[in-house]
């Protein structure tokens, strides 16, 4: 097992949209001290590039990596809560240390572990188990093992309508009963929450972190980079709608790899190799807007509606409940998430 690094911040951004946080919500990307009796000395956590860049919006906060929100975003939103949260992908809740160092990967974990938890993200929100072996059989043909793993599989859910949502007769019910074998995954993540963490995702690699991945030339892509203290481990995690893949780069005796050898520049060429096999050829396979969102323009410095004539407005999506409203005035200090730029101490 080793720690993920910023591999694992997907999963504090989903435990965020859960508690009404947004794709647009801003918050400060500024150091920050912790000071505590229990802490041999005082933490001052960074970002890699060593800048900071003021309130950010979480978009952009997760394109391009930023540690200093991410720890913002879980004492905003507490480390239990979080916890509870992160549960639902199959990590294992006591190896998670609770404190906000978890915002920065530092629990560890196994490849195996994280590309599970990324099917989460990528297949809309269903949690299904990896395994390794499909099937056995004998030279003369007999099966004497098949793999029965746990299929996405959304109709599964609403077995009483047809196709076009019309109530099902009796003997068509008893039909499809007896000709439906398949396990249905369970939903574990909202569909909203699936897709948000979709599109933040793939800028990652349009415009942040991964963008090395762009020359793949495809549009379905999303993903993220990892990197430990000192470049002991780089990861990338990456998907479409139809396949996802982890990559971990490191030495079993957790040697440093190098100067710059981050998730980018050592994890993340590797996936790009794989997957440019693995979808040759393949569609594009994003996953279907959920009917709960609504999309609106937004001014990109404030994350408030933008006026019909901004010329800088961009497009983003919000549950229902969470549209900007008209008026709303920005706040850069609003409930500590907009702290000052300068040096926060805690405790």
């Amino acid at each position: 097992m080793r720690q993920p690094g910023s591999n694992f911040k997907p999963f504090i951004y989903s435990a965020a949209l859960e508690q009404g946080f947004t794709a647009a919500s801003f918050v400060n990307d500024a150091p920050i001290v912790f000071d505590a009796p229990g802490l041999a000395s005082e933490w001052r956590p960074q970002n890699y590039s060593g800048k900071y860049r003021g309130p950010t919006m979480l978009r952009k906060a997760l394109a391009y990596s930023r540690n200093l929100v991410s720890i913002r975003l879980l004492r905003a939103i507490g480390v239990d809560t979080a916890i509870r949260h992160i549960k639902r992908f199959g990590f294992d809740s006591s190896r998670l240390p609770r404190n906000l160092s978890m915002s920065l990967g530092s629990g560890e974990l196994t490849p195996l572990e994280l590309v599970a938890a990324y099917a989460v993200l990528s297949n809309g929100g269903y949690k299904v188990e990896p395994f390794f072996i499909e099937r056995i059989e004998t030279p003369d043909g007999t099966i004497v093992m098949q793999a029965d793993p746990f299929t996405v599989c959304s109709d599964c859910f609403n077995p009483d309508v047809d196709d076009d949502g019309e109530p099902l007769d009796i003997a068509s019910m008893i039909k499809l009963a007896e000709s439906n074998q398949v396990r249905a995954a369970e939903r574990v993540l909202d569909a909203n929450n699936a897709w948000i963490m979709n599109s933040m995702m793939r800028d990652v690699i349009k415009i942040g972190t991964g963008r090395r991945a762009r020359q793949l030339n495809r549009e379905d892509l999303a993903g993220k980079t990892g990197t430990t203290n000192d470049q002991k481990d780089a990861w990338f995690s990456g998907f479409n709608g139809d396949i996802v893949t982890t990559v971990w780069v490191g030495f079993d005796n957790a040697h440093p790899l190098g100067r710059r050898e981050t998730g980018a520049s050592a994890a993340l060429p590797m996936w790009i190799d794989y997957m440019r096999i693995a979808l040759d050829g393949a569609p594009l396979s994003v996953m279907e807007r959920p009917a709960g969102l609504i999309t609106v323009k937004i001014n990109p410095t404030t994350g408030l509606l933008a006026s019909a004539d901004d010329p800088s407005a961009v497009f983003e999506s919000f549950r229902a409940g969470n549209v900007p409203k008209p008026g709303a005035r920005f706040n850069s200090l609003r409930d500590e998430i907009y702290d000052g730029v300068v040096p926060d101490h805690l405790f």
